[in-house]
């Protein structure tokens, strides 16, 4: 088996507190300043680019007569958070099975075929008839 030899990096040179130190703070924080201001720039950018796209959507819902997209994004938002304000503030009965719940949140489940709960309960085992249980 080879040894392998790894040697730590040289001690960091301290910063001295002359005009280099201070040089050395002063580039740091132009740095971040600098990569701050890119992420301003960028986030900035996003919004004009949703703004434009919105007022596009809206503009052109003028002229084809249908609804804008926003609009029906934005009655699909309200929509849902009905919904669930609705089942959070009504006493409807909890379901006690994830599926059921997930199939009726989604609108999988319809009237027809909707997943049902199904309840546990205990069934008493029937004697067997030599006494002894099936399988052994």
């Amino acid at each position: 088996m080879t040894r392998m030899f790894f040697h730590s990096l040289p001690p960091p040179a301290p910063v001295s507190g002359g005009a280099d130190g201070l040089l050395a703070r002063v580039l740091g924080a132009l740095v971040w300043l600098m990569l701050a201001a890119l992420g301003a720039v960028f986030a900035l950018s996003l919004l004009i680019w949703l703004v434009v796209m919105v007022v596009v959507s809206l503009v052109g819902s003028l002229f084809t007569g249908r609804p804008a997209t926003v609009t029906l994004l934005w009655r699909r938002y309200r929509d849902m958070t009905r919904e669930v304000t609705r089942s959070r503030w009504s006493p409807s009965p909890a379901s006690s099975t994830p599926r059921a719940d997930a199939a009726q949140a989604t609108g999988a489940a319809s009237a027809q075929t909707s997943v049902q709960d199904v309840s546990w309960r205990e069934v008493p085992a029937a004697p067997a008839a030599d006494g002894d249980a099936p399988g052994r």
